[in-house]
């Protein structure tokens, strides 16, 4: 059971009530018992009377009758004289149980029978009339004994009927006490709850906020709650009813339209089960919504509830939250701030119904752009005349304000919260009232716009023409306008702040590449109309990277910032310079009469980036390359210009940089075939289109070939075979060369299994070229000894090639490097290009290598370029110094062997001996042999050359060389 519910259990019987209730059933029981043989021998007795009087009364009639007969009959009869005995033998018929005596007047006894009746008897008595002058009194009786034995006999049933009486009495009065206690009960709580639903009734009625008025079938008033009377101003206590229609009459009183009222309501009375709602039109402004329906009772209606709710807020909030959809929707659509605001205005004079409004706020944030919005009841030039005149009383009032400390906490419920009320004496704003009294208004309080950070926004005034105008809800009003004013203006300024995210570079806040296209595209669209020439070009920073991690990235972002103001004082206010990220960065040229014109801006740029740049107190040079496209005659796409440009750059950075390149066809051409290539050897892998061609290294000491050196070379679907030259540069920027550098491995050991296998061949050693990328990988040791042990090779014949700039990159990585290989078996390690490179001595006695190659430059001047003689021989000797083993690459001529054999060089290899061949051509030149023995006279040298073509055909290995 609820804790609020009442409780319907009977009450409790009192503890003295049993008692007195088992007595009574006791004495009942008994007086019961009793009473049956009591009644019994009434009723007994008195039956016993009736039947002696009746005998009596017999008798005597009898015997009176016999004295009469004998009176008028016979001498004795004449006599008239009966005797006693006669008169008692008569009574015979009384029977034996009857006593009957018979005395005289002087009691004596006339006669008797005597019975066995034993007392109590029952004794009736009555004259008799014997004759004439004799009257005797007859006395006649029974016993009482057998009546009182029935009697006793009775208590039997007594004693039952008393049992009966006793339960009954014992138990019916408790029932009905019970009964009665729970119907009392009962109605207690339910008269309880009556009241509890009354009180409640009465509570729900007074709460509400609703004004509740409740009338008959008939439109009389039956009831009220206070709400309703304090609604409509109806000053009578909420529990007197007139019965009447003089309630409706007050209401009616009160409304813009009471016959429209009055009409309603007569027929709201004849049509009394139907519902009805309206919207209700004060006299004094307010809104009431009015909703009637019938209150039914069992079906049957007995009158109509009306309710009636004040809508004045609501409709005042709905029409804020439209003029705060219509505001913010302007703001969004990118209407000007000003424009917004003044709609914002309007509204609120709209709903204040005297008010003057004016917003005061700062368009930017920053400056003396100041800004005015005001409504409809404020002409233009008042709003001019404060953003022209009102600077320093903005100033004033704005210092106000601060002066007042931060925003105060407070909610719509306080109306007077934060609302600065004495600027109509305050001195601060004098110079705001004088410059609005000239309009016939005062200003009468204003409420400060403050962002959500709590900084100072603007503040909006309310004027009137008289301070007694002000409307109680206004401060309200404008409070919440001032706060949609915050709104309105931060999310203004975070858009523009978005604006400039999102179209311009964060670092050097130059247009960013969005912003960029869309400049250009108009550019191009004015140059076209105008029939000019425009100029785009595409810069790019030499050694930016170098400064960049070698000085760090904020010395990097100083670099880039210092760049810009210099790119930004080269190009005219007409002109575009933008940062497309990193260090590229674009120029557009409008209105150029020539190409000439976009070269002496490229000349001024290098010029003006020439100046050291100083970073943190570190000097600092950095160049342009710069490329140069012209728009009609280029192209007139935008795309394919920006495409132009870039081509031009790389092409100004290939040639050495801190320079500048016209765009060519030739240009793109080229890098349209580079393009192509790079897509061609993503897939060339996968289509098996690579294959290693083998050229012959010769011992000069024996004549023989000794082994040979990997190259690559790709077979071009349609162009067939392609030179290194051109595809190996590729390969190393994409990253390709790894992947290809490890199947060159593979495909050589596999292919030095193959020829170990044939018995015609002798042991060879074939050298592989390691790429820069291979190098520095951590796992190439790993990589190999997994290439050999897949392979079957034993290491010794596999000769790893690497050039002298790799070696140099990271001296002390690359010793760690080379010593991993060697302790993977590897015995031979070349170094390739020896010469070409900057060396350093005291590495090159670290590096575990075997070989010195002389680069093929230092051999094309032999035997006649005294420099090349010069190197050739250093090299040889240092090489033997060091206890290394010379091979000369690119041997073409014979004089160049001569000088080679004379001059102690080791091995050669060069078109001399052979041209690189397929490994089946290979082998084949392996078992045939080749006489470059000493004892072959000079002479007939030519007849030693094999497969020997002209040097045009000459292929560099995996890395060019």
């Amino acid at each position: 059971m609820k804790r609020d519910e009442p409780s319907t259990a009977p009450e409790e019987l009192p503890p003295e009530l049993p008692k007195v209730i088992a007595l009574l059933s006791w004495a009942g029981g008994a007086i019961t018992t009793l009473l049956v043989p009591l009644v019994f021998l009434g009723i007994g007795y008195q039956s016993e009377v009736t039947r002696l009087e009746s005998a009596l009364q017999a008798s005597i009639h009898n015997i009176e009758r016999q004295t009469r007969a004998l009176q008028n009959s016979g001498a004795k009869a004449a006599a008239g004289f009966l005797s006693p005995q006669n008169a008692l033998a008569s009574l015979d018929w009384l029977g034996d149980e009857t006593r009957i005596r018979m005395t005289g007047t002087d009691q004596q006894l006339l006669a008797e029978k005597v019975a066995d009746s034993r007392p109590p008897r029952l004794v009736r008595t009555a004259y008799l009339n014997l004759g004439e002058r004799s009257i005797a009194q007859l006395e006649v009786s029974r016993s009482l004994v057998p009546l009182l034995y029935h009697s006793l006999l009775m208590l039997a049933p007594g004693l039952v009927f008393g049992l009966m009486v006793f339960f009954a009495l014992r138990d019916v009065p408790m029932r009905a006490l019970r009964l009665a206690l729970q119907e009392n009960g009962m109605r207690k709580t339910t008269e309880e709850q009556l009241a509890k639903s009354l009180a409640i009734f009465a509570a729900t009625l007074e709460s509400t906020a609703d004004g509740i008025f409740v009338t008959d079938v008939h439109g009389r008033e039956i009831v009220a709650n206070q709400r309703f009377l304090d609604m409509w101003n109806l000053r009578r206590p909420a529990g007197s009813y007139t019965g009447d229609n003089e309630t409706i009459a007050a209401l009616a009183g009160q409304l813009r339209d009471p016959a429209t009222f009055f009409s309603t309501q007569k027929d709201l009375t004849k049509h009394i089960d139907v519902n009805h709602a309206a919207i209700l039109e004060l006299r004094d402004g307010r809104r009431f919504e009015w909703n009637s329906r019938p209150q039914f009772v069992d079906g049957k209606v007995v009158g109509r509830v009306s309710s009636f709710r004040d809508i004045t807020e609501r409709g005042r909030a709905e029409a804020l939250l439209a003029a705060e959809k219509e505001v913010l929707e302007m703001v969004v659509c990118g209407n000007p701030l000003k424009a917004a605001l003044g709609v914002l205005a309007r509204h609120v004079e709209v709903l204040s119904g005297e008010m003057f409004c004016a917003i005061m706020f700062r368009e930017n944030g920053e400056g003396n752009s100041l800004a005015c919005a005001t409504g409809r009841n404020l002409p233009d030039n008042v709003a001019d005349s404060l953003v022209h005149h009102g600077q320093t009383a903005f100033e004033k009032a704005c210092a106000d304000i601060a002066s007042r400390g931060g925003p105060q906490n407070h909610d719509l419920g306080d109306e007077f919260s934060g609302v600065i009320e004495d600027i109509h004496v305050n001195p601060a704003w004098a110079e705001y009232r004088t410059l609005i009294a000239k309009y016939g208004i005062q200003a009468c309080f204003a409420v400060a716009v403050r962002s959500s950070e709590g900084s100072l926004l603007g503040f909006i005034v309310a004027h009137y023409r008289t301070p007694a105008d002000q409307p109680p809800h206004d401060r309200k009003l404008v409070w919440i306008a001032a706060h949609l004013t915050s709104i309105a203006i931060e999310r203004r300024r975070a858009e523009d702040r978005l604006d400039v995210m999102a179209h311009y570079d964060a670092l050097t806040l130059l247009p960013n590449r969005l912003l960029f296209r869309d400049r250009l595209n108009q550019a191009l669209a004015r140059v076209e109309r105008h029939k000019d020439l425009a100029a785009l070009l595409f810069i790019d920073l030499d050694r930016f990277k170098t400064i960049n991690d070698t000085l760090g990235h904020d010395s990097g972002d100083l670099l880039l910032c210092e760049v810009s103001a210099r790119l930004r004082q080269c190009v005219r206010e007409v002109d575009t310079v933008a940062r497309l990220g990193g260090d590229e960065f674009t120029v557009i040229l409008e209105q150029i009469n020539k190409p000439g014109d976009a070269a002496a801006i490229a000349v001024k740029i290098i010029e003006a980036l020439a100046t050291p740049i100083l970073l943190r107190g570190q000097e600092a040079f950095v160049s342009p390359s710069i490329g140069i496209t012209i728009f009609p005659s280029d192209s007139e796409d935008a795309d394919q210009l920006v495409k132009n440009a870039d081509t031009a750059m790389y092409r100004a950075k290939e040639d050495g940089g801190n320079g500048y390149r016209f765009f060519t066809t030739e240009m793109d051409v080229l890098t349209t075939g580079r393009l192509q290539m790079e897509s061609g050897l993503r897939h060339a892998l996968q289509r098996e289109e690579f294959i290693v061609y083998y050229q012959a290294k010769l011992n000069l000491a024996t004549g023989s070939i000794i082994g040979a050196e990997a190259l690559l070379r790709w077979k071009h679907p349609t162009r067939g075979l392609v030179s290194p030259v051109e595809f190996v540069p590729i390969l190393e920027e994409t990253g390709l060369i790894e992947p290809v550098g490890e199947w060159v491995l593979r495909a050589v050991c596999t292919q030095i299994r193959a020829w170990q296998k044939d018995p015609s061949l002798p042991p060879l050693i074939v050298a592989a070229n390691l790429s820069g990328r291979q190098l520095q990988r951590n796992n190439l040791a790993s990589t190999v000894a997994d290439i050999l042990e897949e392979t079957g090779l034993d290491p010794q014949f596999l000769e790893l090639e690497v050039t002298e700039s790799m070696l140099m990159h990271d001296p002390k990585w690359t010793v760690d490097m080379l010593l991993q290989l060697r302790n993977k078996g590897i015995l031979h390690i070349d170094v390739d290009d020896f010469g070409t490179g900057y060396s350093s001595l005291s590495y090159l006695k670290q590096f575990p290598i075997d070989s010195l190659k002389l680069d093929k430059s230092f051999v094309d001047g032999l035997p006649s370029d005294e420099d090349d003689i010069a190197i050739s021989q250093a090299v040889i000797a240092l090489a033997h110094s060091l206890k290394l083993t010379v091979i000369a690459e690119g041997v073409e001529r014979e004089e160049q062997l001569e000088f080679l054999r004379q001059n102690g060089c080791d091995v050669i290899q060069g078109y001399l001996v052979s041209r690189p061949l397929p490994a089946d051509a290979f082998a084949q030149l392996v078992r045939d042999g080749v006489d470059f023995g000493p004892e072959l006279p000079p002479g007939d040298a030519g007849k030693r050359v094999r497969n020997a073509t002209p040097q045009s055909d000459y292929l560099l290995p995996l890395e060019p060389k």
